[in-house]
């Protein structure tokens, strides 16, 4: 159970690091803050939600998993689906939660206090990806075994999932433009940097739009799909007003943001 974490987090850093190699060889957006003021903030929350949430929470997460799967728990189970269909759904059916986990986010007040964490910083690079509040890893985490409890999501399913959304996460937030026709290709099925880049603007007409994580197909499917064409890319505006001073970078502004300021979710000033 602990192997998962293990290989995960190492996977984590050897993607980031190939990343944060071409965000600094071809940067697309120019830097406005040190890499040393963002990036210490970043990682440092990064490194704090890993020993708050992460590790004391892995090997309660993964026996449960365990459970649902030696004990035959859950809808899938209940049906007869071949062991490589219930691989298959229980990824898209996590990726689908995900995506819906975070419309929410974007509306529900209490949830949009710890969402925008994320949102809050000024600039895009492979260090965005895992600016997280920890209340909303514990959210999301509750979240998922839920699901997979109900489901009966085999653990192989939750690990490959997993996996893919670490390298994605980096991926879609790495300052880096694709070569045009890549980009339009690979965003058919998965989250590209310039679709994602459109979500993180402060602008209400591009917020509420590609929600997505891995696979793209979810925007697509419910109408929150907008193409980020190459000549704005590295253009918008990125960020929170409410939040734009170089010191919202620091550890402490950043674990302390969603009880500050009793700010409304952007999109209801519209």
């Amino acid at each position: 159970m602990e192997f998962d974490l293990t290989t995960r987090l190492g996977l984590l850093l050897g993607f980031f690091m190939l990343f944060a190699l071409l965000e600094h060889l071809h940067p697309h957006r120019l830097r406005v803050l040190s890499r040393k003021k963002r990036w210490s903030g970043n990682i440092s929350l990064f490194l704090f939600d890993v020993v708050v949430v992460g590790l004391p929470l892995n090997g309660v997460i993964f026996a449960v998993l365990w459970w649902v799967q030696q004990d035959q728990i859950g809808l899938m189970n209940a049906l007869p689906m071949p062991a490589a269909a219930q691989v298959i759904v229980g990824v898209l059916a996590l990726d689908a939660l995900m995506y819906f986990q975070h419309r929410l986010s974007h509306v529900q007040p209490l949830l949009w206090r710890l969402h925008r964490v994320h949102h809050a910083d000024t600039e895009m690079d492979v260090t965005t990806a895992n600016r997280v509040h920890p209340l909303e890893s514990l959210w999301i985490a509750f979240l998922r075994v839920s699901l997979a409890v109900i489901l009966g999501i085999p653990v192989l399913a939750v690990v490959m999932y997993l996996v893919a959304l670490n390298i994605f996460s980096l991926f879609n937030h790495v300052n880096l433009r694709l070569p045009d026709g890549l980009d339009r290709v690979l965003r058919w099925i998965f989250v590209t940097p310039a679709m994602h880049e459109t979500h993180h603007s402060a602008h209400i007409q591009d917020f509420d739009r590609n929600f997505a994580f891995v696979f793209s197909i979810w925007d697509r499917i419910f109408r929150t799909y907008k193409p980020n064409t190459h000549h704005v890319m590295g253009k918008i505006e990125l960020g929170l007003d409410e939040f734009r001073g170089a010191d919202e970078a620091r550890l402490f502004k950043l674990l302390t943001m969603p009880f500050r300021n009793d700010v409304p979710p952007s999109r209801q000033d519209a």
